[in-house]
């Protein structure tokens, strides 16, 4: 099995061999929903030494001049933003929601109560939605009203960028080439801007918080926190615990006692606000028989769709308005940095390249100087997005010493 592609002209109907696939490609859930087979297991029949005509291929129209009844929308959901050239978009989901009735499919890896984390090293699709039905101007319409259903939070998707494609007129008529989407490309943005993609997978037919609970019921972790719920956190000094054998205080886990008092929101793990008490370990002056004084905070806590490493100090993060700062504009793995400080740059030298899925991409210096600061990034390690790669100052224009923040 295999899948050929072409360019056709309708107009002409002139057609225009590409190339041929001898595989499963991701457009295969099209032919299948439209043709009523199952081409993996297919595969499978065949390689096990089935005959053609014992499969469900026997079934299928040989004619290529009559083709199925029925009509598919593939529609790809990726973690990217459309808004930053469709640029990866890494972090936790953190829930997600899916349509489901009569002729809609959906293939995904995302289950709930299951971890789902959007890394630099794989493809950005998280999911696909194959809407099928008899006619094409009833498979768009089923299909506008799946992307309605879908919901996906954490992190930065396409939906809002779909919902325009489809709702476009030029796409219930059939009149996309493969130039349409470059063409009207602000146009698509300025209405994912007006228009972006529902929030609620229930339409906001429900109140804000009992949405919240939904939410916090398939997240990762499905945490009800509640009043006097208690922890004792056990921490060590890891430079100490690991080179001494001392037994002294110094390097003996440290108890740290946190209660929780009053809960003010419960969205774990996307936020948490809540009175605590902390108890904090003992002094090296108090004794067996004193306690240490119990004191009481508020804690907030807000995930973000960034790396979690973005907010050490290796992962600074720079100004757009400092002509000064190179900026890495998207998420991905650091390959190798070019430059060491001191080094004199030109305006378009690679500063350093960053892996996002199979692309390796070039940063460049926007202009001449000298290199006052690199990133301590080690090759291999994360970055995000408008994290400072380097700082590169004018000579003569006494900046470097401030270029090493």
């Amino acid at each position: 099995m295999g899948t050929f592609e072409f360019l056709l002209n309708p107009s002409t109907e002139e057609f225009y061999f590409l190339e041929i696939n001898p595989r499963l490609q991701v457009e295969h859930t099209i032919t299948e929903s439209i043709c009523l087979v199952d081409i993996v297991k297919i595969q499978f029949q065949l390689a096990q030494g089935l005959d053609f005509n014992d499969t469900d291929l026997a079934n299928i129209p040989q004619d290529p001049k009559t083709p199925p009844s029925q009509r598919s929308i593939q529609l790809r959901i990726t973690a990217e933003d459309p808004e930053k050239n469709y640029s990866l978009s890494i972090g936790k989901i953190q829930s997600f929601h899916f349509p489901s009735g009569n002729g809609i499919r959906v293939d995904t890896a995302l289950v709930h109560g299951a971890p789902a984390i959007v890394s630099a090293d794989f493809d950005s699709v998280i999911a696909k939605l194959i809407i099928t039905a008899s006619t094409w101007e009833a498979v768009v319409r089923k299909a506008r009203r799946a992307v309605q259903d879908t919901t996906v939070t954490g992190i930065k998707t396409n939906l809002a960028m779909l919902a325009a494609i489809i709702s476009h007129a030029d796409f219930m008529a059939g009149a996309c080439d493969t130039q349409w989407l470059e063409a009207h490309h602000e146009d698509l943005i300025s209405h994912t801007r007006s228009n972006p993609s529902n929030p609620s997978p229930l339409h906001n037919l429900v109140k804000p918080q009992q949405a919240s609970i939904s939410s916090t019921a398939t997240s990762t972790s499905a945490q009800l926190f509640r009043p006097n719920d208690a922890w004792t956190l056990a921490l060590t000094p890891k430079d100490q615990a690991s080179t001494s054998t001392s037994t002294s205080t110094s390097t003996q886990p440290q108890n740290h006692h946190i209660s929780l008092t009053r809960i003010l929101r419960n969205d774990f793990p996307s936020s948490l606000s809540a009175e605590i008490t902390h108890t904090p370990p003992p002094t090296s002056t108090s004794t067996s028989t004193q306690k240490s004084q119990s004191q009481t905070y508020t804690l907030t806590l807000s995930s973000t769709t960034s790396s979690a490493t973005a907010n050490s100090s290796k992962h600074i993060l720079g100004s757009a308005s400092d002509p000064s700062h190179v900026l890495i504009p998207f998420a991905g793995t650091l390959v190798e940095v070019l430059v060491d400080e001191g080094d004199e740059v030109a305006a378009g030298d690679v500063v350093c390249v960053v892996r996002q899925m199979k692309m390796e991409l070039e940063v460049r210096s926007a202009r001449a100087g000298v290199v006052g600061f690199v990133t301590e990034v080690e090759d291999g390690g994360e970055v995000v997005e408008g994290m400072l790669a380097a700082v590169v100052v004018v000579e003569g224009g006494g900046g470097v010493e401030k270029a090493r923040l």
